[in-house]
């Protein structure tokens, strides 16, 4: 690999997509977009609602990433999944190749064009995300990391753009697989995660604490009852919602929020952050105690692991962001072998 090349293929695939004045008209409208949604949710949070703008500003980073994480869902693998098949069809790709300039010189230069384009997302809500992060109530370290995890979700999704690009002959068709892969990840999953739920159930033969109450008295006593009940081990499935972007980035910001990890959060991320956190612990299969009546623990058990989920969703986003690179890689080879029909050589 030579970073020189790399660098001059970057650097031809942003030229290519600023040559016209049109990348500044949609930068505006991009501010301008995410602007609205911002001041609007200001708007009606404070002067709809009632709220104060002190629990607003708390909630910003929430919505600034939420914002761009939905942007970036377009944007990020369009960027790249035209990048190969798209050259190739304009006859330029081939007099490149024909260069010292290796595949995986090729690949990474695509792959750092268009995640630098897509990059300019972050660039126009910058101000917003420096606002969040200063006003969220998770800690500056742990939302300047959500932003540097943001942006390595946006480099894997151009990556797997790049390696459909590589092998459809046809633009079109790599662009609807590669929004179709980030979907997968996005509702797919989820929606497994929900069909798996029932297969996930088990009968336990567990005590359960029940009030006695009698005549005599007034106050109710306590006695253990042996019940089989019904658990849902979503600890088994629970796999399936770890590369899904929302719950990634949410997780990183709750885990510097100490309410969330304590199960007092009450943000958007603190709360979705639970929802997996409780996800991948299970169920709480024990036998109940007396105390258990009057002294829940439930809520704490579900935030045992607020923060501890996101590392293995980026890992897992890393490598099939790795895959499509080196599928690019691969397909870009020259001299190549047997070519896909239709597929022009020079």
């Amino acid at each position: 690999m030579t970073p020189t090349a790399v660098a001059t293929i970057a650097g031809l695939e942003i030229r290519q997509r600023i040559r016209s004045t049109r990348w500044i008209v949609t930068a505006v409208l991009l501010f301008a977009l995410v602007s609205m949604l911002v001041l609007g949710s200001l708007y009606l949070a404070v002067g709809v609602v009632g709220a104060s703008y002190r629990g607003w500003a708390e909630n910003l980073l929430d919505i600034v990433l939420g914002v761009v994480l939905f942007l970036g869902f377009a944007a990020a693998p369009t960027l790249s999944a035209t990048s190969i098949n798209g050259d190739r069809r304009d006859a330029t790709l081939a007099l490149v190749q024909a260069t010292p300039i290796s595949s995986w010189d090729l690949a990474l230069g695509k792959l750092l064009g268009s995640w630098l384009s897509s990059l300019a997302l972050i660039g126009v809500a910058l101000p917003y995300l420096i606002w969040g992060v200063v006003s969220s109530r998770t800690s500056i370290g742990y939302g300047v990391l959500a932003v540097v995890v943001l942006a390595a979700i946006m480099a894997c999704y151009c990556a797997i753009g790049l390696g459909f690009s590589a092998l459809t002959t046809r633009p079109a068709a790599s662009a609807m697989l590669t929004q179709a892969g980030v979907l997968l990840l996005l509702i797919g999953l989820p929606i497994a995660f929900g069909f798996s739920y029932p297969l996930t159930a088990q009968n336990h033969s567990v005590l359960v604490a029940q009030r006695d109450y009698t005549e005599d008295s007034s106050v109710p006593s306590c006695r253990l009852v042996e019940q089989d009940k019904e658990f849902n081990h979503t600890e088994r499935s629970w796999w399936l919602l770890a590369p899904n972007p929302v719950l990634l980035v949410s997780d990183v910001l709750a885990a510097g929020d100490d309410a969330a990890r304590d199960g007092r959060g009450t943000g958007i991320a603190g709360m979705l952050a639970r929802l997996q956190s409780s996800a991948r612990i299970g169920p709480d299969v024990r036998d109940e105690t007396c105390g258990d009546l009057y002294v829940r623990t439930d809520d704490r058990n579900m935030s045992v692991r607020i923060g501890d989920s996101w590392f293995i969703g980026l890992a897992v986003t890393i490598a099939l962001g790795a895959g499509g690179l080196w599928t690019a890689a691969r397909r870009l080879r020259v001299p190549a072998g047997p070519l896909p029909r239709g597929v022009r050589v020079a």
